[in-house]
């Protein structure tokens, strides 16, 4: 009986350890957007746009908002080594602060987003998208 608990020990320990690892490496890669032309054209490249996009990044720059004059925007999220695109067509706008923005999407699986910006271009970028407060 101390064989087999030991034995079962040591597998959890192992795998505990082997998830701790991994989890560590896959988030060791510090990537972040080098610049609002990198996120036009990886928003365009992604989605085959060829209009002009104007954004709204970030300041940790690792999310961003691009969003064209015909209300259409674009989420452009940093993930560990990834990037992550969405259409904000089904975004809920969750929180606006005095210099936050959060976004979550209805479907399962998309974290929200958060924005830290200066509160003129996010109203900015809101007005322009059609979300914004009118005046």
């Amino acid at each position: 009986m101390n064989g087999a608990l030991l034995t079962v020990l040591m597998a959890a320990a192992g795998t505990a350890l082997l998830a701790f690892v991994g989890f560590r490496l896959g988030l060791s890669v510090d990537r972040r957007f080098k610049s609002v032309d990198e996120v036009v054209q990886a928003v365009r490249s992604h989605y085959g746009l060829s209009t002009n996009l104007s954004v709204l990044m970030s300041r940790n720059q690792r999310a961003a908002i691009a969003y064209g004059a015909d209300q259409t925007g674009y989420v452009a999220l940093v993930l560990g080594d990834k990037l992550l695109f969405r259409s904000l067509d089904q975004a809920k706008i969750m929180v606006i602060a005095e210099d936050r923005l959060y976004l979550s999407f209805p479907d399962f699986g998309f974290e929200p987003v958060y924005i830290q910006a200066d509160a003129i271009d996010i109203q900015h970028a809101l007005t322009i998208l059609g979300r914004g407060p009118t005046t």
